[in-house]
């Protein structure tokens, strides 16, 4: 969800700068969560192989992150597993060996490697995508909180068919939430929005 629960309510009611918001989201739901490289660089403050244009920009809001979860949120964080399992459907960020591999459409199957498994569902390239590697159904399912919409996918857990969800939220109600909560930076953050 990138910190976004205007965006996850949205997504929610379908079926930020607020990351306490989403995180309390998440355990009300009570669901398993997967523990992505947002969550890893919340908590270790490592960017891994992610490379930054503005890394004091980022670490001040990091930081801001960090201030705004508090130990708790944070503790629960560290509870996230790298893969959940929900009948067929095998859950990860990246890859279930990662949470930073890049897997595009045309990445070859040699990259991927093999996985006996019936179908990964993933998200860190914030694409919705789906193609098949050897006999794994491998899907995207897009991305909560990045941009303009909320994607998703619903999977029938029988048949594995994926239906990619796209809805809007409101932008304005993220803005002045970000406002409200001096999110640093605001400024230069609020014209990433309105690209």
């Amino acid at each position: 969800m990138h910190g976004n629960a205007v965006a996850f309510r949205a997504a929610l009611a379908d079926l930020e700068a607020q990351p306490r918001e989403c995180v309390e989201l998440l355990q009300e739901l009570g669901c398993p969560c997967v523990f992505g490289n947002s969550d890893e660089f919340l908590l270790t403050l490592d960017l891994g192989a992610e490379e930054a244009d503005d890394l004091e920009r980022l670490m001040t809001t990091a930081h801001w992150s960090r201030e705004q979860l508090g130990e708790n949120w944070l503790e629960f964080l560290r509870g996230f597993s790298p893969t959940v399992q929900t009948g067929r459907v095998l859950c990860c960020h990246a890859t279930p060996t990662s949470n930073e591999d890049v897997v595009l459409p045309e990445t070859p199957p040699e990259q991927v490697g093999t996985f006996e498994l019936d179908a990964v569902a993933a998200g860190h390239v914030h694409q919705q995508w789906l193609r098949r590697f050897e006999s794994t159904l491998w899907f995207c399912v897009g991305a909560i909180g990045v941009g303009r919409w909320c994607e998703y996918a619903l999977v029938d857990d029988e048949s594995l068919a994926v239906e990619f969800c796209r809805i809007s939220y409101d932008l304005d109600e993220l803005i002045a939430s970000a406002r409200e909560r001096d999110f640093p930076h605001f400024d230069r953050w609020v014209e990433s929005w309105r690209q």
